[in-house]
């Protein structure tokens, strides 16, 4: 019988993501500009582009497989912990050895070095996050608990981004370049090995996997309530990636603002998701995730074609009053998508109970991370296709235009999808486990 894990146990488990969060914004933000720009570049920018789709071939990859080998750990430590034991440290390792490059000029060297770092960075990511999203069902067993850890969750996310996107570049101009990285990292580092003073097995009460590799990955495919959620959720990130890569397009192209504003209005959009949270948290408590998930797809598909509009005058605002409204707007239903899907997959790990009679948490989250990195990289593709096609310039903007139009369908493919998603039978099943692992359960 595991105990319940209290509210110190949950803020040490989710202030992990503010960490690992920070270190790959600050790797999304600066990696390119540091290897491509300067009198001397370090990397030819199509070099640079090849070397990061390598990479995210890699991450997507080793989520089926980091999920594997966590589910069937034998560890005395638990399935979770040896993962974030060792992978913290070489994953923060790998992340500083990223803006270490050995040469200072463009060349072979580098691009071996950072295709091998690469490629280490983003698998080292994963044997971290894994285990570590996997370790939230099993830490906490009700329907509340976990809608509760999946807002603090998403709370130090957004800290985390935020702390990489307004820290660096004071950060920068006191301590340079490397000092913001070895800085930061120290942070990252640290917050990571927060959850390790949550002992696993005082709170989890889960058994190894004996499944193979191939039989794990078809046995979580059997699970209908799973099959239905992945597609429901991988189909909206697909649309809703076009809107943030294109974003900086929006504010530069359509307002014709410089490049330095876009992070005022991400600043707008995410702001307005934090002070949301709550009431996702209470909404979601009152009337379940189905009916706010599905409520959040509307929003998005009302909000979503305003886009077009930006950069015209419309309902008598000027346009940048214009689409800082649209955007702050659109960080209301985003709210709901930071905090939801965490909380839902970690209900939907219960059922696997009924399948294969064993619990699999991290390949349900390993087989979701093989699945959105994929799209993603598909959506991007799109976005790219759009602006080659019908433009992504001030004189030629019809790309830039057509991306919400495209955006939104996808949102709405996904919110149709959700809408059979099996929400009765899902909760039926985690009261019961939560119920048995509490020892209260009928005979």
């Amino acid at each position: 019988m595991s105990k319940n894990l209290p509210t110190s146990g949950k803020l040490l488990y989710a202030a992990s993501s503010a960490g690992w969060a920070m270190l790959d914004r600050l790797v999304v933000t600066w990696l390119m500009f540091f290897y491509v720009e300067g009198a001397v570049p370090l990397m030819l920018p199509a070099a640079f582009g090849a070397i990061l789709v390598f990479g995210r071939v890699i991450d997507a990859l080793a989520d089926p497989l980091v999920g594997f080998w966590s589910d069937n750990c034998r560890s005395a430590l638990g399935r979770r912990t040896p993962f974030l034991l060792a992978g913290g440290i070489a994953y923060v390792l790998a992340f500083v050895a990223l803006f270490h490059p050995p040469a200072p000029a463009h060349g072979l060297l580098n691009m071996v070095y950072l295709l091998i770092l690469t490629a280490a960075y983003f698998f080292l990511f994963t044997v971290y996050v894994c285990p570590y999203l996997a370790l939230m069902p099993e830490l906490v067993r009700t329907a509340y608990d976990r809608v509760d850890l999946a807002t603090l969750r998403a709370v130090f996310s957004l800290l985390g981004v935020a702390a990489a996107l307004v820290g660096s570049g004071p950060l920068i101009s006191r301590l340079g370049f490397q000092g913001m990285i070895w800085s930061l990292a120290a942070v990252g580092l640290l917050l990571m090995y927060l959850p390790l003073f949550v002992r696993e097995k005082k709170y989890a009460e889960a058994r190894p996997s004996t499944l193979g590799l191939r039989e794990s990955v078809a046995t979580t495919l059997r699970n209908r309530a799973f099959r239905i959620y992945l597609a429901g959720n991988a189909t909206f990130w697909f649309g809703f990636n076009i809107i943030t890569l294109a974003l900086p397009f929006y504010v530069t192209v359509l307002l014709g603002m410089p490049k330095e504003a876009v992070s005022a209005f991400f600043a707008a959009t995410f702001g307005v998701a934090f002070l949301a949270f709550p009431v996702v948290n209470l909404l979601v408590k009152k009337v379940g995730h189905k009916k706010v998930m599905l409520a959040s797809f509307a929003q998005f598909v009302v909000i979503l074609p305003l886009f077009y509009f930006l950069g015209q005058p419309l309902f008598g605002l000027e346009p940048v009053a214009f689409a800082y409204l649209v955007l702050a707007l659109a960080g209301l239903p985003l709210s709901s998508l930071f905090v939801l899907p965490d909380a839902i997959l970690s209900s939907i790990t219960d059922l696997e109970e009924d399948l294969s009679g064993q619990r699999r948490e991290a390949m349900y989250f390993g087989t979701q991370g093989l699945v959105l990195k994929t799209l993603l990289g598909v959506s991007t593709f799109t976005t790219g296709l759009l602006f080659q096609i019908f433009g992504s310039t001030v004189a030629e903007p019809l790309g830039v235009r057509l991306t919400p139009l495209v955006a939104v369908l996808f949102v709405l493919a996904g919110g149709l999808i959700f809408l059979f998603y099996p929400e009765k039978e899902v909760r039926a099943k985690e009261q019961s486990s939560a119920l048995r692992a509490k020892g209260t359960a009928p005979l």
